[in-house]
């Protein structure tokens, strides 16, 4: 999943900030069950 908090506003974030958000990111377990909950068919188990 990509990155959260990189909408806008990125004059005020600090410059460490903004590197470690580069590119994407792993989901967490319980967000993915969220995720998976709403996949139609054969993705939800």
């Amino acid at each position: 999943m990509p990155q959260a908090g990189k909408r806008h506003g990125m004059i005020k974030r600090t410059n460490t900030q903004i590197r470690k958000q580069r590119g994407t990111t792993i989901m967490s377990k319980q967000d993915g069950k969220i995720v998976k909950s709403y996949m139609p068919y054969s993705l939800r188990s």
